[in-house]
């Protein structure tokens, strides 16, 4: 019974990121009145107060991995903005729908063996993500950008699932380092913008939704799933992101790259089966 519990839970926790995804990833093109760095500050430091509030303390003292979560997040977060900010929402999430990738690289160095069906999934998905990209404004700076924040994704992930601390801690640390990063990068920017109420209205929204809710959905998933389970299923918050981005900025698929979508997602999926026996091996 509990562990069914727990598996409601996590699901429960990835509809909670597809929801949330899609309507703040899109956000980072809505707010162009600030660099991306500058919404890291907003996002990561309105976060941590957000937290502090329904905590009532700071969590001072946490286990390593959480504070490990707090260095890798913000350089994931970076690399998600920016990609967003250099060629768009919709193509920044395809190539970050490749986190499970990362997740099978990473497989032989924990002690998971590699079967001919995880490379059927890998491929899958991998092609999948080509093809959706396929016809679509190549962009270098964009494509860099997210295939570092798909890699650090990746790690974050690994992370997650060793963090010993609550939701709320980890939620206050990654936020923290989130804001800090953002604030060490955008010392040359202007804030100006920040003095519109109505600019500032939309920040909280963002802060909110994007990451206090986001955040807390992803600790909720990998809490009560598996790694390699959390991270394909995570996965769904591409097509979420593609139609948040498609009524927020007008940014469309062709049919054509909707099949890479599908594909990908596929992939995604067959992969995970593969992932749910390792763990579930003695």
């Amino acid at each position: 019974m509990g562990h069914e519990k727990n598996i409601a839970l996590g699901r429960l926790g990835v509809l909670g990121i597809c929801l949330t995804a899609g309507f703040a990833v899109p956000f980072v093109n809505v707010l162009r009145e600030f660099a991306p760095e500058q919404l890291m500050v907003f996002r990561g430091f309105l976060t941590a107060l957000m937290t502090v509030v329904v905590m009532r303390k700071i969590p001072w003292r946490v286990d390593r991995n959480t504070y490990l979560i707090a260095l890798v997040l913000p350089f994931a977060t970076l690399g998600l903005f920016e990609g967003i900010r250099a060629w768009g929402a919709g193509p920044t999430i395809v190539i970050l729908t490749a986190t499970p990738f990362v997740t099978f690289a990473l497989s032989p160095f924990l002690g998971r063996k590699i079967s001919s069906a995880s490379v059927v999934g890998l491929v899958l998905l991998l092609g999948g993500v080509a093809i959706a990209r396929w016809g679509g404004e190549f962009q270098w700076a964009g494509f860099g950008w997210s295939v570092f924040a798909t890699v650090m994704n990746g790690i974050l992930y690994e992370l997650f699932a060793r963090s010993k601390a609550g939701r709320m801690e980890t939620c206050f640390w990654f936020c923290i380092g989130m804001g800090t990063l953002g604030l060490v990068l955008s010392t040359h920017d202007s804030w100006a913008a920040a003095a519109d109420p109505r600019l500032l209205i939309f920040l909280v929204g963002f802060a909110f939704v994007g990451g206090f809710l986001y955040s807390l959905a992803n600790l909720l998933t990998f809490e009560n799933l598996s790694t390699n389970e959390a991270s394909v299923l995570a996965q769904g918050e591409t097509p979420a992101v593609i139609l948040g981005a498609a009524l927020l900025l007008g940014e469309h698929l062709t049919p054509v790259q909707w099949l890479g979508v599908a594909l990908a997602l596929y992939g995604a999926w067959h992969l995970s089966r593969w992932l749910k026996k390792q763990d579930a091996e003695p």
